[in-house]
């Protein structure tokens, strides 16, 4: 890259981390004589922070309801700063912030260990949803559904997500299972059980009932109720 072109890019870079007065002041100084008008560089400078902070708004309510809105706006103008927009994808922009959580959390700077957690379980329900995973029309056995994904932590976040996120989640080693309905398309969660464990052992190796009923004494109508809850969750996919 030209050393002109090398100096616009990281003077721009630096614009767009703080487009306010300040930045824009700095950026005309990097570039003396530069004539573009103040107003339409001030305007795209509030069009790539809006991207981003309208993005993360939208993937991450429950953190935003939990944190609340003067921690929040003093997230979002940090996180900003990490780095302007780069993703075409407008959502994808929000896919490090449970990262940036995570780290502000490890430096005490008062945010609770359990919200990077809920800000992961966030982003995950979307990356789920929007997940380019294929799931197949026909199936020769019983199959995972392709989408799953498993996050484990130490808090009872299923539960805490259902009923809305209203106070802070129970403390509990959990296994959270999310995955997207191959009929609805929407993206379903649930903390891990016994039967959808069965479903899914029975899906990945290839297990008949009447084996699994054989190798554990469990009834076998017991663990076909467990495969065909899994079946009707669309959390396994059946021939």
């Amino acid at each position: 890259m030209m050393p002109g072109l090398q100096h616009f890019f990281e003077s721009m870079r630096a614009y767009l981390s703080e487009p306010g007065a300040e930045g824009m002041e700095r950026l005309y100084a990097a570039h003396p004589g530069w004539e573009a008008p103040r107003e339409r560089v001030a305007l795209y400078g509030r069009f790539v922070r809006h991207h981003v902070v309208d993005g993360v708004e939208k993937l991450f309510p429950l953190v935003r309801r939990c944190v609340g809105e003067a921690t929040w706006e003093e997230l979002i103008r940090d996180y900003f700063a990490t780095g302007p927009a780069r993703h075409h994808e407008l959502n994808r922009l929000g896919e490090h912030f449970p990262d940036f959580l995570a780290d502000r959390a490890r430096e005490e700077r008062g945010l609770t260990a359990w919200v990077p957690a809920l800000a992961r379980f966030e982003w995950t329900d979307f990356a789920v949803y929007a997940s380019e995973e294929r799931v197949p029309e026909t199936m020769e056995r019983l199959s995972p559904n392709p989408t799953l994904t498993v996050l484990q932590h130490p808090w009872r976040l299923c539960a805490f997500v259902r009923d809305g996120a209203h106070g802070e989640p129970l403390p509990g080693e959990e296994m959270a299972l999310l995955w997207r309905h191959p009929t609805t398309l929407t993206t379903l969660y649930m903390a891990a059980d016994d039967a959808a464990l069965l479903a899914l052992k029975m899906a990945v190796e290839g297990l008949a009932p009447e084996d699994v009923a054989a190798a554990t004494g469990v009834a076998e109508a017991s663990i076909r109720a467990a495969m065909e809850r899994g079946v009707a969750d669309g959390l396994v996919l059946a021939p």
